[in-house]
């Protein structure tokens, strides 16, 4: 799955979220998900080209809801990580 020009400007509304910057032309807010379980989990990090060690239980944004071929999704964590995750793996939390 490659990175489109819609996946760039979600991402950036995400981070000006986060940061307590976006403004009301921006768009509304985009809704939390929570990693399941305990633990470490190890996704698929495109950028680096790497695998990436996520804790569960993190606070997530889904940056393209669009699964690939193997179900998952992309999303931006909290430690600055944009990876895939099994869709299964998330809960939605919403606003919390």
């Amino acid at each position: 799955m490659e990175w489109q020009e819609g996946d760039k400007e979600r991402l950036k509304r995400i981070i000006k979220q986060i940061s307590g910057t976006l403004d009301p032309d921006d768009g509304s807010l985009i809704e939390s998900v929570t990693i399941k379980g305990k633990g470490k989990l190890w996704c698929y990090a495109p950028m680096s080209k790497q695998m990436a060690l996520i804790a569960r239980g993190s606070r997530v944004y889904v940056i393209r809801e669009e699964e690939d071929e193997e179900g998952r999704v992309m999303i931006y964590t909290a430690s600055v990580e944009i990876v895939y995750i099994d869709k299964n793996e998330l809960i939605e939390t919403g606003f919390n």
